[in-house]
């Protein structure tokens, strides 16, 4: 600090600065402050400028992201759409195929519809032969079976034909076994079995119709007395000539039980038929045959009828060897078989 006054004389003895200096620096300040001043308004005005494209371009962008949202949920939409319409022209295509396969079936329903109808008139008729030993009603199935084949021209059913005629040949080679028939004659034989005169009981009663009437009440005392008598005596003892001496005498009640009996053993022998248990249909008829002849009158129209009546059945055949109709349904079977594979 002692130094300063030192260098401060030698500063006072220089000479002043020119004018046109001084003007030349005020004026390039001047021209500085313009030219800061006018840089500061550009500067400002840059910023304004940046500020409204920045906030311009902000709001371009909100509207962008805003518009980009509407795009992602239109195009979710349209993606949904799509799976929707996808899965209804699955769903187009699979009816589609349902309906050409229900136009091929319709085009060949009438030919299956036919077989289809075949096939369970031969079930019905080997059911028949099985359970019921129908011959004639399978014959009758058979024959309209095949009546219905000849009628359908554009089936190949030669095979079917051949072995439907092989099965009637041989259904109309067996003996006719009329079960029904037979039935119907034994349920009359039961009905009339109530009815039927008994040997000893219609006997007594002929000879009680034919007994002389009690005396008339005339005459003394004595002979009234005396006739009467005779008449009581010839009501207790009665004499008859027994053609079959192993006729059996019966009493109300016993004939009843005869009838019943009777009764009992064509009921057995209807059973037996319709087991087709010829053994014992024919042993039940020799037994009802000779119940009839031992304790019914052998005179009587009625009884006769009905004796001859049961040895016709007895010699019926009631249980013959029933074959099957396993051929004819293999054919249907094979026929239908055949019309399904190329359908597949």
């Amino acid at each position: 600090m002692a130094d300063e006054p030192k260098q401060a004389t030698p500063q006072v003895a220089h000479a002043a600065p020119p004018r046109w200096l001084i003007a030349i620096v005020v004026l390039a300040l001047l021209l500085a402050a313009t030219a800061w001043w006018q840089s500061h308004d550009a500067a400002v005005e840059i910023r304004q400028a940046i500020g409204s494209r920045l906030a311009e371009s902000a709001n371009t962008q909100q509207a962008e992201a805003i518009r980009l949202e509407q795009l992602q949920r239109d195009s979710r939409d349209l993606q949904n759409r799509l799976s929707q319409l996808e899965s209804r022209l699955a769903e187009f295509q699979t009816q589609r195929i349902a309906i050409e396969e229900m136009y091929r079936d319709l085009a060949r329903a009438p030919d299956d519809w036919l077989l289809a109808e075949i096939e369970q008139t031969l079930n019905i008729a080997s059911r028949e032969l099985t359970l019921a030993g129908n011959v004639r009603g399978a014959l009758i199935a058979l024959q309209a079976a095949d009546a219905r084949l000849a009628r359908a021209d554009k089936l190949q059913v030669t095979g079917l034909r051949r072995a439907l005629t092989t099965d009637m040949d041989r259904l109309k080679g067996l003996p006719l076994v009329d079960l029904q028939g037979v039935s119907l004659k034994l349920d009359t034989l039961m009905t009339l079995s109530a009815t039927l005169p008994l040997a000893v009981a219609d006997s007594m009663a002929a000879n009680a119709n034919r007994d002389e009437e009690p005396p008339p009440p005339d005459g003394n005392l004595l002979a009234r007395a005396g006739r009467d008598l005779w008449f009581e005596l010839r009501q207790l003892i009665r004499i008859r000539d027994m053609e079959n001496g192993d006729v059996a005498l019966l009493s109300p009640q016993q004939s009843y039980f005869v009838r019943e009996n009777l009764k009992l053993r064509l009921l057995a022998a209807r059973t037996s038929l319709i087991a087709r248990d010829e053994v014992n249909y024919k042993e039940d008829l020799k037994l009802a045959q000779e119940m009839l002849a031992r304790y019914f009158d052998g005179k009587a129209k009625v009884n006769v009828n009905a004796l001859a009546t049961l040895r016709q059945l007895s010699e019926s055949p009631v249980s013959i060897a029933t074959p099957d109709v396993t051929a004819s349904l293999n054919a249907i079977r094979t026929a239908r078989a055949a019309r399904d594979r190329p359908a597949r």
